[in-house]
């Protein structure tokens, strides 16, 4: 019995739609925002309404005993409300930073702009551009109000009942959070937990969040990145270093490739550069850059002095073509060839002049 072929046709059609919505179902999947993690800590979105860090920037000054942390995130998402838990090592004192001090950092620091000229022919290439607790598993040790910042400060002995302790407080979290936790309750760290408000009712949380200022005594420059192993996708990081020498980092994860690398002197700031607040008297600053997979993370990062304070700067080489040897040659070229053409030619007729016997 011979099939229909109208039919025939239709289960074809049918079959190809199937496949194409199963295509855009899995994109879509694979776009989707499920990042909870950042280096410093934890970022939460509020779970139903999803959101991600696209950048982390961080600055750190230690003066052998005091480490302090500014920390700026850039999210995206529609979510209204978020949460953000950092571990650090002692308790910890939380302000607000200056919203214009990252961007002052960037320009202090960006690369070098080295422009170099080079031979072209148009249409072929083109310009490059530890905390003791007590009985009670959790203790809130103390509860600030900053801006748009609910803050937290929180010891525990348990990270099984931290957890808890954030789900009873509507702080939403990955599973695998209290796992991650686990290893700074055996250290008997302490914990920074900030709920995030954005400016109005329902208006999502976006864009570069306002830093919040860390400080806490530490006897090592150390930042917090055991929770970017619960994210699902790359993260970029980027990390100031302001100390007596230049740093060096040692974790074993992540390029810690150095960017910039130089001494900042109070004496050399404008008088209105944010950065005059973070400097004492001449300090150096390292930045680092880093794009960290979460699959390698396995512990924190920690910062040594280097060697040697040599200083260093990218620099970033953007080639302008010149034409000008290629106009030479293209209208030029055929004048020279022309004349070579007639002197050859003249020289020729000379030999055979002299070269024709007389009769």
């Amino acid at each position: 019995m011979c099939a229909n072929p109208i039919l025939s046709m239709t289960f074809r059609v049918r079959l190809i739609v199937r496949m194409a919505l199963f295509g855009v179902t899995l994109i879509l999947a694979s776009v989707a925002w499920p990042l909870y993690a950042c280096g410093c800590g934890v970022y939460l979105p509020r779970e139903s309404d999803g959101g991600g860090v696209l950048q982390e920037r961080a600055l750190i000054r230690w003066d052998g005993q005091t480490e302090e942390i500014w920390m700026e995130l850039d999210v995206v998402g529609q979510a209204s409300e978020a949460a953000w838990i950092l571990p650090v090592p002692a308790q910890a004192e939380v302000k607000l930073g200056d919203p214009e001090l990252f961007h002052a950092l960037y320009e202090w620091t960006r690369p070098q702009v080295e422009e170099r000229r080079r031979h072209a022919m148009p249409g072929f290439g083109a310009a490059s551009e530890g905390a003791m607790v007590g009985a009670q598993p959790v203790t809130v040790l103390e509860r600030l109000d900053l801006g748009p910042f609910d803050v937290s400060n929180l010891a525990a002995s348990d990270a099984g009942a931290l957890a808890d302790w954030l789900q009873e407080n509507d702080y939403s979290f990955p599973p695998d959070l209290a796992d991650v936790l686990q290893p700074y309750v055996e250290q008997n760290w302490y914990y920074v937990a900030v709920r995030l408000r954005s400016g109005g009712a329902g208006q999502p949380l976006e864009g570069a969040l306002n830093p919040l200022w860390v400080t806490f005594p530490s006897d090592q420059i150390i930042y917090p990145m055991r929770a970017t192993a619960l994210a699902q996708a790359s993260i970029p990081v980027t990390i100031y270093v302001l100390a007596e020498h230049r740093a060096h980092k040692l974790a074993t994860f992540g390029t810690g490739r150095v960017t910039f690398a130089d001494w900042l002197d109070l004496a050399e700031l404008p008088t209105a550069s944010p950065l005059r607040t973070v400097v004492d008297s001449r300090q150096f600053l390292t930045k680092f850059e880093d794009v960290v997979d979460p699959a390698q993370v396995d512990g924190d990062y920690l910062f040594i002095f280097a060697a040697r304070d040599a200083p260093y700067r990218d620099v970033i080489v953007r080639y302008r073509d010149d034409y000008t040897l290629f106009y030479v040659l293209a209208c030029g070229g055929p004048l020279v060839f022309g004349i070579l053409l007639a002197a050859g030619v003249l020289h020729y007729l000379r030999r055979r002049q002299n070269t024709t016997p007389v009769t």
